[in-house]
């Protein structure tokens, strides 16, 4: 039980770090290209696509993390009125819909787009890494891997409440 809460408590630290500093290099690329946009009049090529990306990745990831901060919206009338037995059920039942979800669509889809675009050489236009253009399977990998961490944080949740339930009931 400990080990997938550790787990959840690093990647949420790590997560924290991670966003700050795609934050501050999209603020930076937004920075320049204002700058040479207006100031040289000659704008930058690759910022405007940079910026793009690098949000995808900070919208995707931020999901991650606010789920793992357990700060995502969430609609709290009906828990209130519930039995605490009840609320670890009704934990569970929403914690494996959200694993299932992030099973099929962010992980088995997420790495299916990444896959394809790879297979089929799908690169960014105007953005390059050491000579070349930058593959898309790179900016969509986003997906699979938030999608890995709102997974393991699911189970988490679930291992956590039947862990409070059976205590509760006196079996543990």
């Amino acid at each position: 039980m400990d080990v997938f809460n550790n787990a959840v408590i690093f990647i949420t630290k790590v997560l924290e770090k991670l966003l700050i500093f795609i934050m501050w290099i999209m603020v930076s690329a937004v920075i320049w290209q204002v700058f040479t946009r207006f100031v040289i009049n000659s704008p930058s090529t690759f910022t405007d696509e940079l910026s793009r990306y690098l949000m995808q990745w900070v919208g995707i990831l931020g999901g991650a993390y606010v789920y793992a901060l357990k700060r995502h919206l969430a609609i709290e009338v009906l828990i209130e009125k519930l039995s605490e037995k009840r609320k670890h059920i009704l934990s569970i039942i929403i914690s494996s819909i959200v694993l299932i979800f992030c099973s099929i669509v962010l992980i088995y889809g997420g790495f299916s787009t990444v896959q394809t675009t790879l297979e089929f050489n799908q690169v960014s236009p105007s953005l390059s890494l050491f000579g070349t253009n930058l593959p898309m399977g790179y900016v969509y990998l986003s997906a699979p891997i938030s999608g890995m961490i709102i997974s393991l944080c699911s189970v988490n949740d679930i291992i956590q409440s039947f862990h409070k339930m059976v205590k509760k009931s006196g079996n543990l």
